[in-house]
């Protein structure tokens, strides 16, 4: 009896395990947008209340594989939102060191509730990490300009005589990606996102143009390359540093490097998202950036004559509001206030406004109006929270394909 105990007693500890470790398997996999790494809880706790006072829902977790203390502002499933998420911190806000911790944290975790001293700030003090350790790690010290408050300086009152010289080498080896239409041979308007291998960094360069990398800090010597082109497939590349030839399409008149990437269009049942097209706050009308990437949809639309498309609108928030509409003015990218009208509205109204902007202006240019149609989401389908800084990127129009070529 106590030998048939023992072997059930043993049964039921390795099914434990088992079951514990197949449950942690089906677990999917998380992705943090991560602003600072810290060996002290005190110091991540201050950092974390810093950045809330930004208006970022940050919380810190420990990294129990580092015993380091990682404050991250954004959490997700999917890999491509974390980069992009991270794309707009960089380019938007101060926390330029952002990066993607791809992984699972311990059990201690937090949101700071009671706001320190402002002074506070200024004793945090980092560990620095060695010089050999992956960039993924490494600590990120804060800079005195995201504490002390911008002096304003008359410049009017100061004459400085500056001589001109020949401008320095940008730092790094010259690249050009090419952007081409697989079909047409055009160019193609698009972004080309620049990652180190294990998702260290981001970061987002304009396609056909000429630019310079540094070396990647990771030791491995490989970058990896995402194109997001508005009507376009995604495409990636991947290609060491110190020899890309394997990989690229020849070398340029400047010795850059030259990698082409010829682009499918998309199909039925994709959806289009644009990086640029922006609208006016709590309005329907337009920036003046929005409209290079709409005229590239444009073209895709006259290119495709058996496309077929809904303009989805979406806007921050659940709450009506006052906005401003087009009215009578003409202009889709600038604020007239003798032509636009005021009115509460819903934001059922505000995103059915904007879609139909996108829809007029693509009529406009010459795209038949049986063509498009327009669905307006209201704010339910967010995708930064409500309070961040990045909530204004939650003011969009995203185009999905209804009907593709044959």
């Amino acid at each position: 009896m106590k030998i048939l105990q023992f072997f059930l007693v043993l049964a039921t500890s390795f099914f434990a395990i088992f079951q514990g470790a197949f449950s942690q398997n089906l677990q999917p996999t998380s992705h943090y947008v991560v602003i600072g790494a810290f060996a002290k809880l005190n110091n991540a706790v201050r950092f974390t209340d810093m950045a809330s006072r930004d208006n970022f829902q940050a919380q810190y977790a420990i990294n129990i594989n580092r015993n380091l203390y990682y404050v991250f502002v954004f959490n997700t499933t999917e890999k491509s939102k974390a980069f992009t998420f991270t794309r707009k911190i960089t380019d938007e806000t101060k926390y330029k060191d952002a990066w993607v911790f791809t992984g699972n944290f311990g059990s201690e975790t937090g949101i700071v509730s009671k706001p320190f001293e402002e002074e506070s700030l200024v004793e945090v003090n980092l560990t620095e990490v060695k010089a050999d350790e992956p960039i993924l790690e490494k600590l990120h010290n804060i800079d005195s300009a995201m504490i002390q408050p911008a002096i304003r300086v008359d410049a009017s009152s100061i004459n400085i005589a500056v001589e001109e010289g020949p401008k320095p080498a940008p730092d790094g080896k010259p690249f050009y990606f090419k952007l081409i239409n697989t079909e047409s041979g055009k160019e193609v308007l698009g972004e080309v996102q620049v990652v180190e291998s294990k998702a260290t960094q981001y970061r987002g360069f304009k396609g056909n143009e000429l630019i310079y990398l540094v070396p990647p800090k990771n030791g491995t010597g490989i970058y990896q390359i995402t194109i997001q082109a508005p009507g376009y497939k995604p495409a990636k590349l991947v290609f060491n540093y110190e020899d890309p030839s394997a990989v690229s399409s020849g070398v340029g008149e400047k010795q850059e490097t030259i990698f082409t990437f010829d682009l499918v269009q998309v199909k039925k049942g994709d959806y289009i998202d644009f990086s640029n097209v922006r609208f006016f706050h709590n309005s329907s009308i337009l920036e003046p950036v929005s409209q290079p990437e709409l005229n590239e949809l444009v073209t895709l639309l006259m290119d495709n004559p058996k496309y077929k498309i809904e303009i989805h609108g979406h806007c921050n928030g659940n709450e009506s509001r006052e906005i401003v509409a087009l009215g009578s003015s003409t202009d889709f990218f600038s604020l007239d206030a003798s032509k636009n009208k005021k009115e509460t509205a819903t934001p059922k109204m505000l995103t059915e406004y904007r879609a139909e902007t996108v829809r007029n202006y693509l009529v406009i240019q010459g795209i038949d109006q049986s063509r498009i149609t327009t669905k307006s989401e209201g704010g339910k389908m967010m995708i930064y929270p409500l309070a961040s800084t990045l909530a204004n990127y939650n003011d969009r129009v995203e185009i999905e394909v209804l009907k593709a070529r044959r």
